[in-house]
């Protein structure tokens, strides 16, 4: 008997260091500016900025750790050597209390991500659903003795201070509700292969 892992799909997950009071400062200003974005966002409740200058020298530390995380990423998948990654967009989001962000996917990209810069225990998890629309429709929850990555209908992640995940654009997900009285703020973003 052969057992194969079919359509599969994953995450990176990782904590990095970067200056996370400089990119907290930076976002509340531009929140105070009232720069917020043109766009339909997903967030209900919060505040969500516009597209950022990605040439801001405050992001550059942020932009080279993500850089650098997509590569891996790329390689994980076997993409040829002839295509390189370009960080096309990045906005931030502020959650405050008991809001969050309703299910979503991020069109004409290749990876996404989230960067988590003020975010802790019950402040809003980030949950990926999964991407087989008819898993629901033939297995019935009451079934499982406990959830796998094989008949899980959506997997939880804590969004934590210095915590970054990494993941195709295609894959729909949300943020549950902020339970805190304390903002939650992350940093989210689309990456290209170009």
């Amino acid at each position: 008997m052969i057992k194969e892992d079919i359509f599969s799909t994953f995450i990176l997950e990782d904590n990095i260091k970067v200056n996370v009071s400089e990119l907290n400062k930076y976002a509340y200003e531009l929140k105070n500016k009232n720069i917020k974005t043109k766009r339909i966002p997903s967030t209900q409740g919060g505040f969500h900025s516009d597209d950022l200058h990605l040439e801001e020298p405050v992001l550059q530390p942020l932009i080279k750790a993500i850089t650098k995380m997509s590569y891996v990423y790329c390689r994980e998948l076997k993409v040829k050597e002839k295509y390189a990654l370009s960080l096309a967009n990045m906005w931030f989001v502020i959650n405050n209390q008991n809001h969050y962000n309703s299910p979503h996917n991020h069109p004409f990209s290749f990876l996404s991500g989230a960067f988590y810069t003020k975010s802790g225990a019950d402040s809003g998890d980030i949950v990926f659903l999964n991407p087989n629309p008819k898993i629901e429709g033939y297995w019935f929850d009451g079934a499982w003795k406990e959830y796998n990555m094989y008949q899980s209908g959506s997997i939880m992640k804590e969004s934590l201070t210095n915590k970054i995940i990494l993941f195709p654009s295609w894959l729909a997900h949300h943020v549950t509700p902020n339970k805190t009285k304390e903002d939650r703020i992350v940093w989210s973003f689309n990456i290209q292969l170009i």
